[in-house]
């Protein structure tokens, strides 16, 4: 059996906005450019347009056509590096000191510190009852003012309690360091990677439209014997951020267009 006319079309449709033959910010042909170009019904390229747009591939403008989104420009976020992943003791945040070596303007706003009793998830992760209460400490990322990502860090109260952590400020050497003065020492991290739909506030805080998910990564922080002492739940949006690991001695990405290097 053949492939159906509308996947097709798809396809094709895909391929040169892909391959940059319909760049962001062009206008696609018209639905009866597109029954002429095809060959095909109306209801058809409907179909296949429809299928674009749920990918996020393209915009319907009403009263002015069929779009290429403009995008926000791509960045690279090295995760071994981020929240003590490369085991260094630095006090300076490596997101913001990555972004600003890339030539941008990072920002970090709305801070917040709350006490909650936990989730099954979350308290899964901590190895903690859902009755134990825990500190969480959030703020949302942003990169030449345009939203980046959302952070949380989860902390069990049993061992904060009376410290800084429970600090609605900034701790400018970190909270890697205050654990560590603490007792809690981090000698490793795992990380879950999930990718899902955005909620709605989620949706409305990164201004993304239909199609487009979420990348959300669990770093479980651990120290020597294996206590989890950390859980920070980074939620990025898909088409402005591009996560991956640096294993080993590997070079520096070249700062090519879509491309930025964050410098631990």
């Amino acid at each position: 059996m053949g492939v159906a006319l509308h996947m097709e079309i798809a396809d094709k449709l895909r391929e040169r906005i892909r391959s940059g033959d319909l760049a962001p910010g062009d206008r696609l042909p018209t639905e009866p450019e597109l029954e002429r170009l095809f060959g095909a019904s109306r209801n058809t390229i409907r179909i296949a347009v429809t299928n674009l747009v749920h990918e996020g591939l393209i915009q319907i403008q009403p009263g002015r056509g069929m779009f290429v989104p403009k995008g926000p420009i791509p960045f690279f976020v090295i995760l071994s590096r981020e929240e003590g992943g490369d085991g260094t003791d630095s006090p300076l945040d490596s997101y913001s000191s990555g972004v600003r070596a890339a030539g941008r303007k990072p920002s970090i706003r709305d801070f917040e510190m709350r006490i909650e009793y936990p989730g099954r998830e979350v308290a899964g992760w901590l190895e903690i009852d859902e009755d134990t209460q825990v500190v969480v400490r959030g703020s949302r990322r942003f990169i030449d003012d345009i939203p980046y990502s959302l952070q949380s860090s989860y902390y069990s109260m049993d061992r904060v309690r009376g410290t800084e952590l429970e600090s609605r400020k900034g701790i400018p050497r970190g909270t890697i360091r205050v654990l560590a003065e603490l007792g809690y020492e981090q000698t490793g991290y795992r990380d879950e990677i999930v990718a899902r739909m955005p909620t709605p506030e989620e949706k409305t805080f990164f201004r993304i439209g239909p199609g487009i998910p979420v990348i959300v990564v669990y770093r479980i922080a651990y120290t020597n014997d294996s206590t989890p002492i950390r859980l920070t739940v980074t939620t990025y949006a898909a088409d402005r951020n591009r996560p991956s690991y640096d294993i080993g001695e590997v070079p520096e990405r070249p700062m090519a267009s879509g491309q930025i290097s964050i410098v631990g």
